[in-house]
Protein backbone atom coordinates (compact mmCIF):
# COMPACT_ATOMS: atom_id res chain seq x y z
CA UNK A 1 0.00 0.00 0.00
CA UNK A 2 2.64 2.31 0.96
CA UNK A 3 4.86 0.94 -2.22
CA UNK A 4 2.08 2.02 -4.45
CA UNK A 5 1.19 5.63 -3.01
CA UNK A 6 5.17 6.45 -3.20
CA UNK A 7 4.86 5.20 -6.82
CA UNK A 8 1.58 7.51 -7.65
CA UNK A 9 3.63 10.98 -5.71
CA UNK A 10 6.70 9.89 -8.10
CA UNK A 11 4.23 10.23 -10.85
CA UNK A 12 2.48 12.97 -10.32
CA UNK A 13 5.96 14.96 -8.98
CA UNK A 14 7.42 13.53 -12.92
CA UNK A 15 4.40 15.04 -14.37
CA UNK A 16 4.28 18.22 -13.00
CA UNK A 17 8.55 18.64 -13.08
CA UNK A 18 7.58 17.96 -17.38
CA UNK A 19 5.53 20.75 -17.56
CA UNK A 20 6.93 24.32 -18.55
CA UNK A 21 6.16 26.92 -15.50
CA UNK A 22 5.25 30.33 -17.30
CA UNK A 23 4.30 32.92 -14.18
CA UNK A 24 1.07 34.19 -15.02
CA UNK A 25 0.70 33.35 -18.35
CA UNK A 26 -0.10 30.02 -20.50
CA UNK A 27 2.83 29.02 -22.54
CA UNK A 28 3.23 29.93 -26.48
CA UNK A 29 0.92 27.77 -28.74
CA UNK A 30 4.11 27.87 -31.43
CA UNK A 31 8.19 27.85 -30.54
CA UNK A 32 10.09 30.36 -32.39
CA UNK A 33 14.35 29.93 -31.87
CA UNK A 34 16.62 31.66 -33.97
CA UNK A 35 20.27 29.55 -33.12
CA UNK A 36 23.24 30.36 -34.67
CA UNK A 37 25.89 28.16 -35.98
CA UNK A 38 29.09 27.36 -33.57
CA UNK A 39 32.39 25.32 -33.92
CA UNK A 40 31.49 24.29 -30.70
CA UNK A 41 35.13 24.81 -29.35
CA UNK A 42 35.53 25.76 -25.98
CA UNK A 43 31.77 24.88 -25.40
CA UNK A 44 30.70 22.28 -22.97
CA UNK A 45 28.28 19.54 -24.61
CA UNK A 46 25.58 21.35 -22.68
CA UNK A 47 26.20 24.67 -24.38
CA UNK A 48 26.23 22.97 -28.00
CA UNK A 49 24.27 20.76 -29.88
CA UNK A 50 24.23 19.16 -33.57
CA UNK A 51 21.44 19.71 -35.82
CA UNK A 52 20.69 18.12 -39.62
CA UNK A 53 20.26 21.24 -41.78
CA UNK A 54 19.04 20.07 -45.57
CA UNK A 55 19.01 19.88 -48.36
CA UNK A 56 22.26 17.37 -47.71
CA UNK A 57 21.64 16.63 -44.06
CA UNK A 58 24.43 18.19 -43.31
CA UNK A 59 25.35 18.00 -39.34
CA UNK A 60 26.41 21.52 -37.76
CA UNK A 61 26.54 22.61 -34.28
CA UNK A 62 24.33 25.43 -32.92
CA UNK A 63 24.79 27.37 -29.38
CA UNK A 64 22.13 25.46 -27.10
CA UNK A 65 20.43 29.26 -26.06
CA UNK A 66 19.01 30.84 -28.88
CA UNK A 67 19.94 34.32 -30.08
CA UNK A 68 15.91 35.05 -31.04
CA UNK A 69 12.78 33.40 -29.85
CA UNK A 70 8.91 34.35 -29.85
CA UNK A 71 8.61 35.88 -27.11
CA UNK A 72 10.76 39.13 -29.68
CA UNK A 73 8.47 38.14 -32.13
CA UNK A 74 6.05 41.62 -32.40
CA UNK A 75 5.20 41.77 -36.35
CA UNK A 76 4.24 38.88 -38.84
CA UNK A 77 3.72 40.21 -42.36
CA UNK A 78 2.78 37.71 -45.38
CA UNK A 79 4.62 39.16 -48.53
CA UNK A 80 5.10 38.10 -51.78
CA UNK A 81 6.85 34.21 -51.67
CA UNK A 82 7.43 34.48 -48.04
CA UNK A 83 6.80 35.53 -44.43
CA UNK A 84 8.34 38.92 -42.72
CA UNK A 85 9.27 38.46 -38.82
CA UNK A 86 9.88 41.97 -36.61
CA UNK A 87 11.61 41.43 -33.60
CA UNK A 88 11.67 43.96 -30.67
CA UNK A 89 14.32 46.09 -29.45
CA UNK A 90 16.05 42.85 -27.85
CA UNK A 91 15.54 40.99 -30.59
CA UNK A 92 16.82 43.58 -32.91
CA UNK A 93 20.13 44.06 -30.99
CA UNK A 94 20.52 40.19 -30.72
CA UNK A 95 20.08 39.67 -34.50
CA UNK A 96 22.12 42.09 -35.45
CA UNK A 97 24.76 41.49 -33.34
CA UNK A 98 24.97 37.75 -34.19
CA UNK A 99 24.54 38.52 -38.01
CA UNK A 100 28.27 41.19 -37.73
CA UNK A 101 29.86 38.65 -36.06
CA UNK A 102 28.89 35.28 -37.28
CA UNK A 103 29.24 35.60 -41.02
CA UNK A 104 29.68 32.84 -42.86
CA UNK A 105 27.83 30.43 -40.44
CA UNK A 106 24.33 29.69 -40.55
CA UNK A 107 21.16 31.44 -39.03
CA UNK A 108 19.02 28.20 -37.78
CA UNK A 109 15.25 29.69 -37.84
CA UNK A 110 13.13 26.87 -35.86
CA UNK A 111 9.51 26.08 -35.43
CA UNK A 112 7.95 23.87 -33.04
CA UNK A 113 11.45 22.29 -33.17
CA UNK A 114 11.44 21.91 -36.96
CA UNK A 115 14.10 23.71 -39.09
CA UNK A 116 11.91 25.95 -41.76
CA UNK A 117 15.41 27.63 -42.57
CA UNK A 118 18.96 27.85 -42.45
CA UNK A 119 20.47 30.23 -44.36
CA UNK A 120 24.15 31.52 -44.52
CA UNK A 121 24.68 35.11 -42.99
CA UNK A 122 26.41 36.71 -45.40
CA UNK A 123 25.36 40.57 -44.37
CA UNK A 124 24.00 42.04 -40.53
CA UNK A 125 20.78 42.40 -40.55
CA UNK A 126 20.36 45.65 -38.63
CA UNK A 127 16.66 46.26 -38.89
CA UNK A 128 14.78 43.71 -36.87
CA UNK A 129 13.43 41.82 -39.36
CA UNK A 130 14.02 38.63 -40.76
CA UNK A 131 12.49 37.45 -44.00
CA UNK A 132 11.81 33.77 -44.33
CA UNK A 133 12.04 33.25 -48.16
CA UNK A 134 9.08 30.84 -48.86
CA UNK A 135 5.04 31.36 -47.32
CA UNK A 136 4.33 29.69 -43.95
CA UNK A 137 1.18 27.95 -43.57
CA UNK A 138 -1.88 30.18 -42.90
CA UNK A 139 -2.07 28.74 -39.42
CA UNK A 140 1.20 28.64 -38.59
CA UNK A 141 1.18 32.80 -39.46
CA UNK A 142 -2.06 33.37 -37.38
CA UNK A 143 -0.46 31.82 -34.57
CA UNK A 144 2.61 33.68 -34.80
CA UNK A 145 0.60 36.80 -35.25
CA UNK A 146 -1.18 36.26 -32.05
CA UNK A 147 1.69 35.79 -30.10
CA UNK A 148 3.37 39.50 -31.98
CA UNK A 149 0.29 41.21 -30.68
CA UNK A 150 0.23 39.86 -27.10
CA UNK A 151 3.93 40.52 -26.79
CA UNK A 152 2.90 44.16 -28.11
CA UNK A 153 0.05 44.57 -25.44
CA UNK A 154 2.98 43.01 -22.83
CA UNK A 155 5.04 45.41 -23.69
CA UNK A 156 2.92 48.52 -23.61
CA UNK A 157 1.70 47.66 -19.82
CA UNK A 158 5.37 47.38 -18.57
Amino acid sequence: MIRRLLLACACVLSLIAAVPVHAGKSPPKLLLRIHVQTTGDGLSPTQAQTVYVQPNNEAIQIRTMPEVTEQNLIGVMPVQGGTLLTFDHQGQINLSAVTAQDQGRMLVVFLNGYIVYAPIIDEQISNGQLLLPHPLAPQIVQLLEEIAKNNVRSAAKK
